[in-house]
């Protein structure tokens, strides 16, 4: 009977110290291409349904996999979805409907996650291998950004990741391609009059276009956004449009830029006649303060009344054309001296070659 009782003490003793094996590791994505312009307004209200308790984003926080739970969230849905907790607008001008809903998964999500890891996804979850192909030094950018701004989003510290969870390279059509690039320059142009918050939300949400999940529809109609954007971006510094009306053989005429940037802008401007009716000075450098507008003054002279048109382009430091050029039309109503020096000189050989035939026919006559 000793021996028996020992053997049982014994097993207790090893099952009492064997540790108990860990449960099963349960990865949980969130996810979700926007649904929302650049600008903020929502493109539709589906999320919605996608929230609600039998939708899908809405079963995987109601009702989540058993387990040891890493939950891989991206922050860019976490903000839309707070987005909706408040008023919020359709494009189209409706107001949104999807306060409680939103509310209450925001909710369960915090209830849910409390003691469970977190993980940022990139911001926006673009597609890793186009992110790679298309702007390869912004990589760590998106990383870093989900991570800080998710953090943000929930109040709570959360990991980075190192590397993109998602590498599959999803077919992207050539507009698409073309007006992410576009972005991206438009970024590099202007960001030295950007704010530094402005950079990084234009950056952030240049990247919607490239999540895995878009739909061939849906990406082309986030891809219009971006570059109806994009153009907005371009046109900050920019010409006001006018014409004018030239009364005098020499004047000024004053041109409008205007810069919608909250950093200054110092610019050189480049100015062409498109005919010879007109002769165009040059401006000196110009700086345009944030958020302000300014007058140039364009030397001209009239060489002959008529029509005429001045071609005038804005460039930056480094030299790249600002905004677009823009064409004014030069009426001009006065005949300068330099035309009646022409004229003059034109009725003056007239009149020497009229003597010049006067003495040959004399001379002929005579002879």
């Amino acid at each position: 009977m000793k021996k028996i009782f020992f053997v049982i003490c014994a097993l207790l003793v090893s099952f009492s110290s064997t540790p108990v094996a860990n449960a099963a590791e349960v990865s949980i994505y969130l996810t979700e291409p926007t649904h929302r312009q650049i600008d903020g307004i929502f493109l539709d209200d589906d999320l919605i349904p996608l929230l609600a308790y039998d939708g899908r984003l809405g079963q995987l926080v109601f009702n989540p996999a058993r387990g040891n739970r890493n939950w891989f969230i991206d922050p860019q849905l976490i903000e839309e979805v707070t987005a909706m907790t408040s008023d919020y607008t359709i494009v189209g001008g409706s107001d949104g409907a999807g306060a409680v809903v939103a509310k209450n998964w925001l909710n369960q999500l915090t209830a849910i996650t409390r003691g469970d890891k977190i993980t940022a996804l990139p911001y926006g979850n673009p597609s890793g291998y186009w992110i790679s192909k298309l702007a390869q030094s912004k990589s760590e950018f998106y990383l870093q950004l989900g991570a800080k701004r998710l953090t943000a989003a929930l109040n709570r510290q959360v990991f980075q990741l190192d590397t993109y969870p998602n590498t599959r390279a999803v077919k992207l059509d050539y507009l698409t391609n073309q007006t992410f690039r576009q972005a991206q320059i438009a970024i590099k142009l202007n960001s030295p009059y950007m704010s530094l918050a402005d950079i990084e939300k234009f950056q952030a949400q240049s990247a919607a276009v490239l999540h895995p999940d878009l739909t061939a529809g849906y990406r082309t109609m986030i891809g219009l956004d971006l570059s109806s954007s994009t153009e907005n971006l371009n046109q900050k510094i920019r010409l006001a449009p006018g014409r004018f009306t030239v009364t005098s053989t020499k004047q000024n005429l004053p041109i409008t830029l205007i810069n919608d940037f909250p950093n200054p802008a110092k610019v050189s401007i480049k100015i062409e006649a498109l005919n010879g009716k007109v002769l165009v000075g040059g401006v000196a450098n110009q700086v345009i303060n944030g958020n302000s507008k300014i007058q140039a003054m364009i030397p001209v002279e009239v060489v002959t009344s008529g029509q005429s048109e001045l071609s005038v382009k804005i460039f930056s430091e480094a030299g790249k054309l600002l905004g677009d050029e823009v064409i004014y039309p030069v009426t001009l109503k006065v005949i300068s001296p330099i035309a009646t020096w022409i004229t003059t000189g034109g009725a003056i050989i007239l009149f020497i070659s009229a003597l010049i035939q006067s003495y040959r026919r004399i001379r002929k006559k005579r002879s």
